[in-house]
């Protein structure tokens, strides 16, 4: 690995920030950074029309000046732009490594396989960060050649030991669908009807359940809940300080980085098995899984909790043991291993 020159010069492509939450891509690029990388970041643009045009065209005049692409690849809509990064990189001979972030790829990929396999095919290095999403791209015909797990900066959180519960409750996924919120409404509910004290923050951009979220609330008549939109880094920290369990609500997923938050936090997770959850999770371990959806399931199992205080710090101790292996320092040496394997070798991949 020591052949790899610190010189080398990668542009990272990833989403922006957005209220003080880097993206993994923006993490990466700045401790490629730190490890004496040259490293260009694309595209900085807040709007996603903005972003598709900075990186259609300033991508193609800043390709040629880097060494390696580092695409942070979530498909949907995006897949248009990333795949256009992907060939521009295989134009210009230069070697492209692809993290796939979205649990939902294998859906896109089973969609639209022929476009899929093509823009994959013009890669050095596909990874992602779970296994399972590894094995469902497999499954489907995807060559991936590693797992490299998110992370987190650990010294930005407080860790606080939870055993004795209050029942206040915290979400933190946002509003749309695919993050099925009013789980999180109707589990609370049956809580508060044994606990009339209880309550619940509800954090995270507004999205295609808001309305409805809104809604649900006032038609179930609950007390204590608020709702406060998309928070900055500090402020979910302080969130998470003045609450005792997390709700994590899900229909798909594949590792998502607020289950690593929390579990440094030292808040018990109450979570839906669903996409990559069960890889992440030991169940009654370091969280509680439940079935996506049923809302009842997991009502009884924040009740347990707050029953049992042997259990919830179990969680609340085995939660922060988990976030401790998932720090920069422990993916670093992948990272670098990743880098130093497409740039001293010849592309295997290459289509000829």
């Amino acid at each position: 690995m020591n052949a790899l020159k610190p010189k080398k010069k990668v542009l990272v492509v990833t989403p922006c920030p957005k209220k003080g939450l880097p993206t993994q891509g923006f993490k990466i690029s700045e401790r490629l950074r730190e490890a004496g990388f040259r490293v260009s970041v694309l595209s900085r643009a807040q709007s996603s029309l903005l972003r598709a045009l900075d990186i259609i065209f300033r991508g193609l005049l800043l390709i040629p000046f880097h060494s390696v692409v580092f695409v942070n690849l979530y498909g949907g809509r995006a897949f248009v732009y990333e795949s256009l990064i992907i060939l521009y990189s295989y134009l210009w001979r230069k070697r492209c490594i692809i993290l796939i972030h979205s649990g939902l790829m294998p859906i896109f990929v089973q969609r639209w396989p022929r476009w899929s396999h093509f823009v994959f095919s013009y890669s050095s290095l596909v990874l992602t960060p779970s296994e399972f999403l590894k094995k469902k791209l497999c499954q489907l015909g995807i060559q991936v050649d590693g797992v490299i797990p998110n992370f987190i900066d650990l010294e930005d959180y407080s860790f606080k030991e939870r055993a004795k519960l209050e029942p206040k409750f915290i979400y933190v996924r946002g509003f749309w669908s695919v993050y099925n919120p009013e789980m999180a409404l109707k589990a609370f509910a049956i809580v508060q009807g044994l606990y009339p004290n209880a309550s619940l923050t509800m954090a995270g951009r507004e999205g295609d359940s808001s309305g409805k979220c809104r809604s649900l609330a006032r038609d179930l008549a609950l007390k204590n809940i608020q709702f406060v939109g998309l928070v900055e880094k500090k402020e979910l920290i302080s969130l998470a300080a003045c609450h005792d369990i997390h709700l994590h609500t899900n229909k798909s997923d594949n590792m998502p980085v607020s289950i690593i938050e929390m579990w440094a936090c030292g808040l018990p997770i109450v979570g839906t098995n669903v996409g990559g959850m069960p890889y992440l999770v030991r169940n009654n371990e370091d969280a509680i899984l439940v079935e996506s959806d049923d809302f009842q399931a997991m009502a009884r199992a924040c009740i347990h909790l707050l029953s049992q205080p042997d259990i919830a710090l179990r969680l609340s101790r085995n939660g922060r043991a988990r976030a401790v292996e998932l720090t920069w320092s422990k993916v670093k040496p992948s990272w670098l291993k990743a880098l130093w394997e497409v740039s001293s070798h010849d592309d295997p991949r290459s289509p000829g």
